[in-house]
């Protein structure tokens, strides 16, 4: 009792006291008991707990297991829908594949017969080029190889009145002012006259046959003459807004080569520029070692080999010019007494007939045609001046050779006529632009510039009577109505190997397409095979 007294009292209000006599018989009753085990209070033995987790697990299996059934049973169903796919879809790849590999087989054939009609016409178009060729070769000549036309330049400020007058587009009128004369006006009769308002552009249509001439085969040769400051240099190089003649021809030349190109007929383009001097020949491109052979010109009794430049554009060709005047120098004096010469080399090549044809224009620049020697000029103007008188009399006698058609005609006699032998006579042509300057200073080298090209000018029609004209204005005629036909029959050709062309190229197409088809299809096959193992 003395203990109970001792204790701590934990009443609190609102809860109801402690059994303390229970309790302690309670921890008696436990003491009483050593070997019993110890169990808190509340604590839930493993014995008493056993039955109801087991419950509780096998349900949580069974459902898992359930769970597990139904998914099985769900990627079964999907596997087999899967596989039934795959069966059919290799099915179809296959019988596609199979259509597909027909079609190109078919297309194939297609193909090769386009080609060889596509040939067949080329082949038929070819012997048409060729008549068409010589038709408008026919036409050129009508009335002879040798062309003249005379172009004045515009007067400048501080030189007076003009001495020159345009009786019509073929005759040029010069006033010479000798009252001694009953007429002191004299005409000239030219192949195409030129006043100083007509600009490079018109110039150039009418040069543009010789162009085509060249295309077609034919060595053609173009000169500039005329004393200094006559324009000759204008014309044929212009300026940056207004090209001259060099520009224009080989634009002409690529632009024309475009047209006539096919899948078998092709051209190629080279350049040579070179300068003569005293007789001497000066080159103005290095060799690149671009793979062409060096050309060769060749006369009667000498042979020269030049640099030829590979061009195939006409920026590769400025490019090259560029490169030779800058070769040339900036000694203005030395070009008044040298000759420029640009050769453009025309190369044609045809596997259906096998032709493979060579020919030329050649574009020259002369030196001054002014002969007149000052009393204080040096050894070396005067040799300069004699080497271009020697070398433009010589050009002048070829020139009439041909003309009166003289059995023997003098290329040996100057440096300036060998090389260019092959472009001067038989089926070459030649056309001389005689530039002057239209004031009364410059009288007297006017006159003889316009004697000089009279000279060289084609005379035979005018030798003959009207029956002689007639006939060669009937032949020229008739030639040009041929020539017509020809183009018409030409065109049609061309139009019909377009769509043959445009024929081959859907074919293709529609091949690439199904090979890209057939390709898609292959993957797809084979990826459903290696699967489906």
């Amino acid at each position: 009792m003395a203990e109970n007294k001792n204790r701590w009292n934990w009443e609190v209000s609102g809860f109801e006291p402690r059994n303390s006599s229970s309790s302690s018989l309670q921890f008696e009753r436990e003491d009483r008991r050593p070997d019993a085990p110890v169990v808190r209070r509340y604590a839930i033995s493993a014995a008493s707990a056993l039955p109801h987790s087991s419950e509780i697990s096998k349900q949580a299996l069974s459902t898992k297991v359930q769970r597990l059934k139904d998914e099985i049973k769900f990627v079964k169903e999907d596997y087999l829908e899967l596989r039934q796919e795959a069966t059919d879809l290799q099915e179809y790849s296959n019988a596609k594949i199979d259509r597909v590999t027909r079609y190109l087989g078919v297309l194939a054939d297609k193909t090769r017969k386009l080609d060889q009609v596509a040939l067949e016409a080329e082949a038929r178009i070819s012997p048409l080029i060729n008549e068409k060729k010589r038709l408008f070769n026919d036409l050129l000549t009508a009335k002879g190889n040798i062309k003249v036309f005379c172009r004045t330049r515009p007067l400048f400020e501080d030189e007076g009145p003009s001495v020159v007058e345009f009786t019509d587009d073929c005759t040029i009128r010069v006033n010479t002012g000798d009252d001694t004369i009953s007429n002191p006006k004299k005409d000239f009769e030219f192949d195409r006259v030129y006043g100083p308002h007509v600009g490079q552009a018109e110039l150039f249509s009418d040069v543009q046959p010789f162009v085509q001439s060249a295309l077609d085969g034919y060595n053609v040769s173009i000169f500039a003459y005329g004393q200094t400051h006559s324009g000759k240099t204008h014309t044929m190089e212009g300026s940056s807004h207004d090209r001259g003649l060099y520009a224009r021809c080989f634009e002409e030349l690529f632009d024309l080569s475009n047209s006539d190109t096919t899948a078998t007929a092709r051209f190629n383009f080279a350049v040579t520029v070179f300068e003569l001097y005293n007789e001497q020949l000066r080159e103005l491109l290095p060799q690149t070692g671009n793979g062409l052979a060096k050309i060769r010109l060749q006369s009667l009794e000498s042979s020269i080999e030049l640099v030829q430049e590979k061009v195939d554009n006409p920026l590769e060709f400025s490019k090259v010019l560029k490169s030779a005047f800058q070769s040339r120098g900036n000694d203005v004096s030395k070009f008044n007494v040298s000759h420029l010469i640009i050769m453009i080399h025309i190369y044609y090549n045809n596997l259906i007939t096998g032709e493979n044809l060579y020919s030329k224009l050649s574009l020259v620049d002369l030196a001054g045609s002014e002969g007149l020697i000052a009393e204080d000029d040096s050894g070396e103007r005067i040799t300069d001046v004699l080497h271009v008188m020697k070398s433009l009399s010589a050009l002048g006698d070829v020139l009439s050779s041909l003309t009166s058609r003289k059995d023997i005609v003098p290329y040996e006699n100057s440096m300036l006529t060998k090389v260019l032998a092959d472009s001067l006579g038989e089926s070459s042509k030649t056309l001389m632009i005689v530039n002057i300057c239209p004031n009364a200073a410059n009288m007297s080298e006017t006159l003889s510039s316009l004697n000089f090209s009279s000279r060289a000018r084609s005379t035979v029609l005018s030798l003959g009577n009207r029956d002689t004209i007639k006939k060669w204005r009937d032949i020229a005629n008739d030639a040009r109505k041929e020539l017509y036909e020809r183009e018409k029959e030409i065109q049609d050709l061309k139009q019909e190997i377009l769509g043959l062309r445009q024929a081959l190229k859907e074919a293709n197409d529609q091949c690439v397409l199904l090979y890209n088809e057939v390709q898609k299809a292959w993957k797809v096959s084979f990826t459903l095979q290696s699967d489906l193992k």
